[in-house]
């Protein structure tokens, strides 16, 4: 399998809703109660793009990777935040195993956060700017960030343990509970883009507990 996510997540736990105003044209949205539903999203750096979509219910997320060209889901990952715990599954094998998250990962040099003040809605949220550079690296990654109960987000961040730099540099933020980046762009100190994430389509609605079942006839790989 290949290339699960990101953050984006890009790419957490979780809600907004509904009660609407208008602003731009967009419609904003207030948290109200803990977020249930899809959040659909991409990931491009300019040549490959891969499409994901976050299924969130309590304590339970699937991180679904979908082909660009057929929409089949090409891999998945099972989180469980109660327990942390993390399952993949392959479609194309039918089967599905239990993974360790291992070591956290952290840039190697010190990331430098600034909340810049600018602000912009973005699939209905209203999200703030935030700056997260590390000169070492030479990298800067610009998040706007959504408010609300998605504080299965850090949670899930923190048990995939990836590897890509959005998703490291954004657990360096602090007081990002129940924050989601609806929008993250990576660039070089230049100011060349480098990776780009952002959400397509949130999606508030009740889901089936099998949602986050292993699929019927799927099994077990064992190391």
């Amino acid at each position: 399998m290949k290339k699960y996510i990101v953050v984006l997540a890009v790419f957490v736990s979780v809600s907004w809703i509904g009660a609407a105003q208008q602003t731009k044209g967009q419609a904003v949205h207030k948290p109200a109660v803990q977020f249930e539903g899809v959040i659909d999203f991409f990931q491009t750096n300019g040549i490959d793009t891969s499409i994901y979509a976050y299924y969130i219910k309590g304590n339970k997320v699937k991180l679904d990777n979908f082909d660009p060209s057929t929409k089949n889901t090409e891999g998945a990952f099972l989180v469980d935040i109660g327990v942390k715990k993390m399952t993949t599954i392959s479609p194309v094998r039918k089967i599905y195993f239990d993974q360790a998250s291992g070591a956290p990962v952290k840039p190697s040099g010190v990331v430098n956060v600034v909340k810049t003040g600018k602000k912009q809605v973005l699939s209905g949220y209203t999200c703030w700017e935030y700056v997260a550079t590390d000169e070492a690296e030479g990298i800067r990654i610009h998040y706007w960030l959504a408010s609300g109960h998605f504080n299965f987000f850090i949670n899930t961040l923190q048990i995939l343990n990836r590897k890509d730099k959005s998703s490291e540099y954004f657990l360096q933020i602090p007081h990002t509970e129940g924050m989601f980046p609806m929008l993250s762009i990576e660039e070089d100190m230049k100011g060349n883009k480098k990776n780009e994430l952002k959400v397509t389509k949130v999606e508030r609605k009740e889901l089936k507990d099998d949602t986050f079942a292993i699929p019927f006839g799927y099994k077990e790989f064992k190391k």
